[in-house]
């Protein structure tokens, strides 16, 4: 990846986790971090990992909420 591509890729992390953990009201969304992003050169295509605790119920509920 670019400096710049790896710039978008850290804001996005932040923003993401910031709006998953404080501004998205979806009661099926548990507890999610962002675990990394990965864009593109061009900057049109990002890739998000997660991560999110519970049982396996809770981890698709959070899964589809995301979705």
């Amino acid at each position: 990846m670019s400096l710049r591509a790896n710039r978008v890729a850290e804001q996005m992390k932040k923003e993401l986790g910031d709006i998953i953990g404080r501004k998205l009201k979806d009661p099926r969304v548990g507890f999610v971090t962002i675990t990394a992003v990965e864009v593109t050169g061009d900057l049109q295509q990002a890739t998000i990992y997660f991560t999110t605790l519970g049982t396996e119920e809770e981890k698709d509920e959070t899964l589809k909420a995301l979705e």
